[in-house]
């Protein structure tokens, strides 16, 4: 029996018929390595802490990729992205009483135990804990700016209070508040020039987010806002963009809810863009042009607007792969 070299080599009817050039299982492998196509390369300059495989709290080196995981069922969640944060309160480990200066924006406390912190000052409440880890108690708050009192009793451990409108991984203190930096991934130069089709091309993503303003999940982009091709959350729901400095084309395939999982596939050609989230029928715009991006980011655009959450999976086809394939993938 013969077989024609193209086909074997993922030409039409070949082993790679819809022209995957990328495919991370990040939840699955629990590293960066690609399955297939380039590897992406992580920034983050400071540690950070994680849920190991053992659901412990875990802490990462400076840019190393964290992999999350349920504390309760151990399963991995996926790389774990999150925006720069700074935990207010110290010492985290067994927080006592203490005051501290904040902004009127919105703020997040969050602790594990059983203790109590009444709050009073520029904000007043009063947070009792339900439970030791991995039970994390939070209440997220906007004071007015100014001092914030918080007087501690009982047992309130790896205490955080961070400006934000969601809580994010246990950033530890000790003698002063702590900075963890923002995760930058991305795939840049050559490595992206071979994986990505400039003229048509499709992404699959499984991911979530306890953030529903405004965060990219993915972004083929040229570092700015003039050239980019971004799968992305907004209030409730999800959406596909293509600008080229002015917006060329966007789908919303549907609402999503926080800090639960969601399947996404998205397809890009001149006048033809599509997007199916969860099995659901293909949302399509039949006009526009295509910009010409130079990198992809992962769980983030231009280095800002992270998704604070974690990707299971990440793949891209060098195809502008059907609607019926969109919805199939992502049922």
């Amino acid at each position: 029996m013969k077989y024609a070299l193209g086909n074997m080599l993922g030409g039409a009817g070949g082993l790679n018929p819809d022209g995957l050039s990328l495919d991370l299982q990040f939840a699955t492998d629990k590293v960066l390595t690609a399955r297939k196509g380039p590897t992406p390369v992580l920034t983050r300059a400071s540690t950070a802490t994680f849920i190991g495989s053992d659901g412990l709290i875990q802490s990462a080196a400076i840019n190393e990729a964290r992999f999350d995981h349920d504390p309760t069922t151990l399963a991995c969640k996926g790389l774990l992205m999150e925006e720069q944060r700074t935990n207010l309160v110290f010492p985290s480990a067994a927080l006592t009483t203490q005051t501290r200066t904040v902004t009127a924006t919105a703020h997040t406390l969050s602790f594990y135990g059983t203790g109590t912190i009444v709050l009073s000052g520029v904000h007043v409440a009063t947070v009792t804990g339900t439970g030791a880890y991995p039970t994390r108690t939070t209440l997220t708050f906007t004071p007015t700016a100014g001092s914030l009192i918080l007087t501690v009793t009982g047992s309130v451990t790896q205490a955080q209070l961070e400006a934000g409108a969601f809580v994010t991984s246990y950033i530890p203190t000790t003698t002063g508040s702590a900075v963890r930096s923002i995760d930058v991934c991305s795939i840049t130069g050559a490595n992206f020039t071979a994986m990505y089709n400039q003229s048509e091309g499709a992404f699959f993503v499984n991911a979530f987010t306890p953030a529903l303003g405004s965060r990219i999940i993915v972004s083929a982009d040229n570092n700015g806002t003039t050239e980019v091709n971004k799968i992305f959350t907004n209030a409730t729901f999800s959406a596909v963009e293509v600008t080229d400095g002015t917006l060329q084309a966007q789908t919303l395939p549907g609402s999503i809810v926080a800090n639960t999982a969601f399947k996404l596939a998205s397809a890009y050609k001149l006048n033809d863009f599509a997007a199916s989230r969860n099995g659901a029928t293909a949302v399509t715009d039949v006009s526009g042009t295509l910009p010409t991006p130079t990198q992809l980011k992962i769980g983030s655009g231009k280095g800002v607007e992270v998704m604070c959450g974690c990707i299971a999976f990440l793949r891209y086809y060098k195809k502008r792969l059907s609607d019926a394939k969109l919805q199939t993938l992502t049922a």
